[in-house]
């Protein structure tokens, strides 16, 4: 009886210390994502805030004022393990931050070799690379950011879109593998 009892207790208190330490989901969990566009690798790391009642388009008009880590907490990262075109532009194989300046009709889309900044403290001598993109109202509503590749090319599947989607809003810029 004794065992049984002292059993009992035991048990109690790892469910307890179980339950009193167990840690809340991330408030803009981390997400990874690796994409083959042709032959070449795309991986993208950020972090995917929610709108949790706020609404997209109040957010994006307070980024308007500056640029923004597309994504929360540590930067977005993007990385190919080959050339590519990305907006239209060459862009070398490698590592790098991805930053946005919102706008009302189009954003900027920035490629940064730094890769190692917190929160929004950019900082332009890394920028690699900038380019406009087109921002569309969508009648889909996106609750958790989200960067997706879109738009396939379904011959030769080496180009493509990336877009940035949140709440109504979508944002797309062409990817291209470079032979």
């Amino acid at each position: 009886m004794k065992r049984t009892l002292t059993l009992i207790v035991m048990l109690g208190l790892f469910v307890f210390t179980q339950n009193a330490f167990a840690q809340k989901p991330a408030a803009s969990p981390l997400a990874t994502v690796k994409q083959m566009i042709g032959t070449t690798e795309m991986e993208l790391v950020y972090s995917r805030p929610s709108l949790a009642g706020r609404d997209a388009n109040e957010l994006v008009n307070t980024l308007n004022k500056g640029v923004w880590r597309t994504g929360a907490n540590t930067n977005t990262i993007i990385a190919f393990d080959k050339d590519v075109t990305l907006g239209g532009k060459a862009l070398k194989a490698g590592r790098y931050a991805l930053w946005t300046v919102p706008g009302d009709k189009e954003w900027k889309v920035i490629i940064s070799s730094i890769t190692d900044k917190w929160g929004t403290s950019y900082d332009n001598s890394g920028d690699v690379m900038s380019f406009m993109a087109p921002v569309t109202k969508t009648s889909n509503k996106v609750e958790t950011f989200v960067i997706n590749l879109t738009d396939f090319d379904k011959n030769s599947m080496d180009k493509g879109n990336i877009e940035l989607a949140w709440g109504n809003l979508s944002v797309k810029f062409p990817v291209k593998v470079n032979n």
